[in-house]
């Protein structure tokens, strides 16, 4: 019947019924082996049709069949997107390698999304999804619980993460994120979500609250102007950066500690003339007196803490020469700093030293490095 139905009238809508029917009984597994691999060579015929509603109803039933013969699966899974999607999101043909590369040479969102959409998202594809900075995508495999999010992805892409409020709010619900991805979540979110984040990941302690502040601190840094003398309005543009954190209680003396090793000198300057309640060109002068007697002065003036002194002393020591007192600022400025530290050993010789570099992840980056 299905023959002289074909032959009466060979539309595509009568290939498609019948590309389906053929494809439902081949995945009930009931063909014998010699009517499977008949209707193997009739797939490979019907994958070659023009039209893509023969091609739709194939990949639809062959989709869910463990047992289609490779050659067909990637066929259709490299087929239109309307055609491949459903192969993409559910075909245990596919290997993991299959995929990625599909993810690596298309830009098709249908597709990318049909596989953020998987029973099972390793996390090297999970990787690749996340380097495509595609919302949709990334809504799709953040809301998939079968996808494994891996941490340092999630951190390198999150630039593009935190300006995307759907996407911050889609991980908010999923929850299960890593401490460090998590506290990047708390700071982004507002509201209701950060009460979320917050009850979710237990940041009621204190150390959590530090972990988080310490974010906010370098976020907040990030966007200071790190060239003192590439723009005019840079000093104004940090004094009023300053003032601001002051009157909001936020200018701490960990972050002073930051912007030093960072070599944002400028914020150093001006946050300890802040605190110490003194013009910053005076701040200046007593910090750059060759002797002890005026950082000391503007140290202890400022209420930094009086153990540390000599630890901060010998960082502003080493980020002037660094910077070539400010004139510029290497783009390895903490690596080199970091190094400079322990291959001098004031790491040992100096006291508080050891605790201000793992602080700042120094101790870790030296670590790494030898």
């Amino acid at each position: 019947m299905d023959v002289k139905a074909l032959t009466e009238e060979p539309s595509s809508k009568i290939r498609g019924q019948l590309a389906g029917k053929i494809a439902m009984d081949y995945r009930s597994g009931n063909f014998t082996a010699a009517e499977a691999d008949i209707a193997g060579d009739i797939f490979r015929i019907l994958i070659k049709d023009v039209e893509n509603s023969v091609r739709q109803a194939l990949a639809e039933q062959l989709a869910h069949c463990a047992n289609t013969p490779r050659d067909i699966i990637i066929k259709l899974a490299n087929d239109d997107a309307e055609v491949a999607a459903t192969v993409l999101e559910y075909s245990c043909v596919l290997t993991e390698d299959d995929l990625i590369a599909i993810v690596k040479s298309s830009r098709e969102v249908t597709k990318l999304r049909a596989i953020a959409r998987r029973g099972t998202v390793t996390e090297e594809l999970s990787s690749c999804l996340i380097e495509t900075h595609h919302e949709l995508v990334l809504a799709d495999l953040f809301k998939n619980r079968g996808a494994v999010l891996e941490e340092r992805q999630l951190v390198s892409s999150w630039e593009y993460i935190d300006s995307s409020p759907t996407l911050l709010e889609t991980l908010v619900h999923r929850g299960g994120l890593p401490i460090t991805v998590a506290e990047k979540l708390f700071v982004a979110v507002s509201g209701e979500l950060k009460r979320l984040v917050a009850e979710r990941y237990k940041f009621n302690t204190p150390f959590m609250h530090k972990a988080v502040s310490d974010i906010r601190e370098w976020k907040m840094l990030g966007i200071v102007p790190l060239h003192k003398d590439s723009d005019p309005n840079d000093d104004e543009q940090v004094e009023t950066l300053v003032d601001e954190m002051h009157m909001n209680s936020r200018l701490t003396h960990s972050l002073l500690v930051r912007a030093l090793c960072m070599g944002n000198l400028s914020v150093f300057e001006a946050g300890i003339a802040k605190l110490a309640g003194v013009p910053r060109v005076n701040a200046r002068i007593l910090m750059m007196d060759g002797g002890a007697l005026g950082f000391d002065a503007i140290y202890k003036a400022s209420s930094m803490p009086e153990g540390f002194i000599e630890a901060v002393r010998t960082l502003l020591r080493i980020s002037l020469e660094e910077t070539e007192y400010g004139h510029f600022r290497p783009a390895d400025f903490r690596k080199r700093i970091i190094d400079r530290v322990y291959a001098e050993g004031y790491h040992r010789s100096i006291d508080n030293m050891e605790y201000l570099l793992s602080i700042l992840g120094g101790k870790i980056a030296a670590t790494a490095d030898a």
